[in-house]
């Protein structure tokens, strides 16, 4: 099993909150390609300290998640969210990749935007079952193998459709210079109703958000990393001005760029 090393984004005020868990990435198996990006385990010990309040960019991905609450599917997420770590805890999660679950969903995916359901109502009670023990076993890799086991039977065909959408979503998240979904499908040789309708199918939240997003990821490693102006970021990132920055920051996040850096 491979380990994710890649720098960890969108975690707000990344440098203080690493002190308060520990975070640990693996890349599946070749079996699951297209179907799920990573796994992902978080534990926590803060039973002599006070509560932390962990804080997100959002993600477009739906996640299965094993906590103390039960076994939950969560939904695209098009907002800042926040997790309350207390005491001694754990949550063991499985990041999908784009569109992944498409077939298995009784609703279209823009349904489950910023909604969690009971993962039996996808995978069934048997699944969830066999899953809801692994909350209490600490081996990253034996859990990993078990959830591979019970996993391989619901793994989904990529479509041509759902290729073309991942490859989408990789080429605004990895493209510093894309500001518009006229040049996504530039980039990709295809309209741009074309990406509109991708996204609708298999994503659920629009292209320009999720251009937004990324951006976003981007001011945030500038705050955390650099000692820069709004305004020096402005430049760099090729906002259009200063108050589109702002707009967008508030938007997703809630609060402005300025007293982001005041509360670090």
């Amino acid at each position: 099993m491979k380990i994710n090393n890649e720098e960890i984004k969108g975690v707000l005020h990344r440098q203080v909150s690493e002190d308060n868990y520990h975070l640990r990435r693996y890349f599946p198996g070749d079996l699951f390609n297209g179907f799920i990006e990573q796994f992902w385990f978080v534990n926590w010990n803060l039973e002599e300290q006070r509560p932390h309040t962990q804080q997100n960019l959002p993600d477009p991905s739906f996640h299965l998640v094993i906590s103390n609450e039960g076994v939950k599917l969560l939904g695209p997420v098009s907002k800042k969210y926040s997790y309350k770590m207390e005491g001694v805890g754990r949550i063991i999660g499985v990041k999908f990749e784009t569109g992944a679950l498409k077939e298995l969903l009784p609703l279209p995916i823009e349904d489950y935007v910023n909604r969690e359901v009971l993962a039996k109502e996808i995978f069934g009670l048997d699944f969830v079952n066999n899953l809801i023990s692994l909350y209490e076993h600490e081996n990253d890799l034996e859990v990993i193998s078990y959830i591979h086991d019970n996993l391989t039977s619901f793994v989904q065909p990529i479509t041509k459709s759902k290729a073309i959408t991942q490859s989408l979503v990789s080429l605004i998240k990895n493209n510093e210079n894309i500001c518009t979904v006229k040049q996504v499908a530039s980039y990709a040789n295809i309209s741009s109703r074309s990406v509109q309708r991708y996204f609708s199918e298999y994503v659920g939240l629009s292209p320009k958000w999720l251009i937004r997003k990324y951006r976003l990821s981007r001011v945030l490693d500038e705050l955390e990393t650099n000692s820069v102006s709004i305004l020096d970021i402005v430049t760099q990132l090729e906002y259009v001005d200063q108050s589109h920055l702002i707009r967008d920051f508030k938007e997703i996040l809630g609060i402005t760029p300025n007293r982001y850096n005041k509360l670090k």
